[in-house]
C-alpha cells in the first residue's frame, strides 16, 4: 500500500472517498452534451433547399387555404380540410427537429426542444390522420343522405304533393283573456335534415389527438448513452419518453400501436373503399338541391386526402414507429432499418406531403367543375374602393 492507515476506518473512509470521487468526475464527463463536428456544406445546401422549397412554400400554401376556406365561410367536409392545413403548418414547423436529429444521429437541441418536438409529432401524426378518416365518414354520411332524398323525391310522382307530402299545418288555439283566437303553424320538413353536422367529429379528433400526445408532452427527455469505446466514438443523446418501470412501457407501446397505428390503418382503407364506390355510383343520379354541400366535390377530397396519406406517411408508421415500438427498451432513432440515405429521404418524403396536400387542394378548388366558390386572392375594386376575395 502506498497510504499508512492507523485505523481500519481511516482506510475503509479514504477508499470510499476516492472511489465516489472518481465515479463522478467520470459521470459528469459522460453527461456532457456530445461535440458536434463541423457541418458539411452539402448538408447546408440541402437543408436550406428543404426549407425553402417544402416548409416555407408548403406553410404559405397552407395559410391560403385556411384564409380561402374561412373567408368564404365553408361548412361540412372544407371545414376538415381546415383543420388539415392547420395541422399541415404545424407539421413543418417541427420538421427541421427531426431532420437534424437523424442527420446528426444524436439529438442537439436542449430539453425543452426535445419535449416538443416529440409532443407536437405525436399531436400532428394523430390529428391528419383521424380528420381524412373523419372526412371520410362524413363524406359517406353527406353521399347517403342525398340518396335518400333522392329517392323520396322520385317516389312522389307530383311536385304539388311532394311540396304537401314535406310541409304541414298544424292549427292552435291562441287564448287571451277575452279572445280566443285560431293560428296555423307551418312546418317545413324539408330543412329538417340537409346537412352533416361536423362540429363533434372535429372536436373529438382534437381530444383523441392532445390525449395521446400529452403523456410525451409530460414525460419526454433527452437519454444519454455510453458507447462501447468511449474513447473513439461520441456519446450520442437521444430524444425519447422516459417511463419508470417495463410495465408502464408495454403499456404506452400498446396503446401507441393501438391508436396510431392499427386503428388508423383499418378505418383509412375501409373509408377509401367506400368514398371510392360512393363516388362512381353518384354519377348516376342528380344531387337534390336541399343538400347544401357538393357531396360529389366532398367524395373527391376524400379520395385525394387519404391517397396521398398512404403515399406519403403510411411507411412512417411502420417503417419508423412500429420499429422504435418493436426493439424497445432499445434506444433508436427514426428509421431503425434502414440505412441513412433511405431513411432521410422516407422523412423528407413524409414532410412533403403538407407541401403538396395544400396545393392540389387549391387547384381543386379552383376548378370550375367543382363549383367550389372560394377565392384565395385580394384584390381591389377601383369603383368603391373596397377590398374582395378573387
Amino acid at each position: 500500500m502506498d497510504d499508512d492507515y492507523t485505523s481500519i476506518e481511516d482506510y475503509f473512509s479514504n477508499e470510499v472517498y476516492l472511489t465516489h470521487s472518481s465515479d463522478y468526475e467520470e459521470l459528469l464527463g459522460n453527461n456532457s452534451r456530445p461535440e458536434l463536428s463541423p457541418r458539411d456544406p452539402t448538408e447546408l445546401v440541402l437543408m436550406y433547399a428543404f426549407n425553402a422549397v417544402i416548409v416555407a412554400t408548403g406553410i404559405v400554401l397552407n395559410l391560403v387555404l385556411v384564409k380561402g376556406i374561412i373567408g368564404a365561410k365553408s361548412n361540412g367536409a372544407l371545414l376538415f380540410v381546415l383543420q388539415i392545413a392547420l395541422i399541415d403548418v404545424l407539421t413543418l414547423l417541427t420538421c427541421n427537429w427531426e431532420l437534424y436529429y437523424y442527420i446528426r444521429r444524436t439529438w442537439i437541441f436542449s430539453k425543452l426542444h426535445c419535449t416538443l418536438y416529440s409532443g407536437l409529432e405525436s399531436f400532428t401524426s394523430v390529428a391528419v390522420v383521424y380528420f381524412i378518416i373523419g372526412l371520410n365518414f362524413h363524406s359517406i354520411s353527406s353521399y347517403n343522405l342525398a340518396v335518400e332524398l333522392s329517392k323520396n323525391a322520385l317516389a312522389t310522382p307530383d311536385a304539388e304533393s311532394a311540396t304537401e307530402s314535406l310541409t304541414e299545418e298544424n292549427n292552435y288555439e291562441v287564448a287571451t283573456d277575452s279572445i280566443s283566437q285560431k293560428r296555423s303553424l307551418t312546418i317545413d320538413y324539408r330543412y329538417k335534415k340537409r346537412r352533416i353536422s361536423v362540429r363533434l367529429p372535429i372536436l373529438l379528433v382534437w381530444f383523441i389527438a392532445a390525449s395521446e400526445s400529452l403523456p410525451l408532452f409530460l414525460f419526454a427527455d433527452i437519454e444519454t448513452l455510453n458507447p462501447a469505446d468511449s474513447a473513439e466514438q461520441p456519446i450520442k443523446q437521444y430524444c425519447t419518453e422516459l417511463t419508470n418501470t417495463v410495465a408502464n412501457h408495454n403499456i404506452v407501446s400498446l396503446m401507441v400501436i393501438a391508436i396510431r397505428i392499427i386503428l388508423p390503418s383499418v378505418a383509412l382503407v375501409i373509408t377509401l373503399a367506400q368514398t371510392v364506390i360512393k363516388f362512381y355510383r353518384g354519377k348516376h343520379f342528380t344531387q337534390p338541391d336541399e343538400i347544401e354541400e357538393n357531396v360529389a366535390f366532398s367524395l373527391k377530397l376524400s379520395i385525394f386526402l387519404s391517397i396521398s396519406y398512404a403515399v406519403f406517411t403510411m411507411q412512417r408508421l411502420y417503417g419508423s414507429l412500429l420499429q422504435e415500438i418493436i426493439l424497445q427498451p432499445k434506444i433508436v432513432p427514426k428509421y431503425p432499418g434502414f440505412n441513412p440515405i433511405v431513411g432521410i429521404s422516407l422523412a423528407v418524403l413524409h414532410y412533403t406531403a403538407s407541401f403538396i396536400r395544400p396545393l392540389v387542394l387549391i387547384i381543386m378548388c379552383k376548378q370550375k367543375s367543382n363549383n367550389v366558390d372560394i377565392t384565395f386572392t385580394c384584390q381591389k375594386r377601383a369603383e368603391n374602393n373596397s377590398i374582395s376575395l378573387q
